[in-house]
């Protein structure tokens, strides 16, 4: 979904009667249609190079306090939504590292209802597969653990250090 300031840059675009080839010529792009694409990446879905921000501002003549204001905006946005994310209830489950860049995931047993529990069950599991492996609490905890079934650390997940699955196979 496009942000506040992507939303304001289009209808400024289109406003001033521009296409995307056009403004791309204007901010300079020898390769217009990589520029289009740029610019199209940013309208709909808020990938904007800085660098490309800043000329596009300055070649629309936009409010550069407008749009501070809108980038604020959008950034409340982005966080309240992580934090609303952040704080749905889901299943425990627990995360296999089968080898790089490959993991599978599992729900727990229906019949474990404590942390304490959990834990126990998944290093048993980790000392069974001798994999590394991570229990998830919750989306906001994490217990990593060894393949010798250690407990290496407890993480809490923030807006800084979030771990969102790119893909998932069940």
């Amino acid at each position: 979904m496009a942000s506040k300031l992507a939303r304001y840059i289009k209808q400024e675009r289109i406003k001033q009667g521009l296409n995307y080839a056009e403004l791309s010529r204007l901010i300079d792009y020898r390769n217009i249609n990589k520029g289009m694409r740029r610019i199209v990446e940013f309208e709909r879905e808020d990938k904007a190079d800085p660098e490309i921000l800043r000329k596009v501002v300055k070649v629309l003549n936009l409010d550069q306090g407008y749009v501070d204001k809108l980038i604020l905006e959008d950034q409340a946005e982005y966080i309240k939504e992580f934090e609303r994310w952040l704080n749905e209830p889901v299943k425990m489950s627990y995360t296999i590292r089968v080898m790089p860049a490959v993991y599978l995931s599992y729900d727990l047993p229906g019949n474990i209802k404590t942390e304490d529990e959990a834990i126990e069950y998944v290093i048993g599991k980790t000392k069974k597969k001798r994999l590394k492996t991570w229990l998830n609490l919750s989306r906001k905890d994490k217990v990593y653990i060894s393949e010798k079934g250690e407990i290496m650390g407890k993480i809490k997940t923030t807006i800084d250090n979030a771990s969102y699955p790119y893909m998932r196979i069940m």
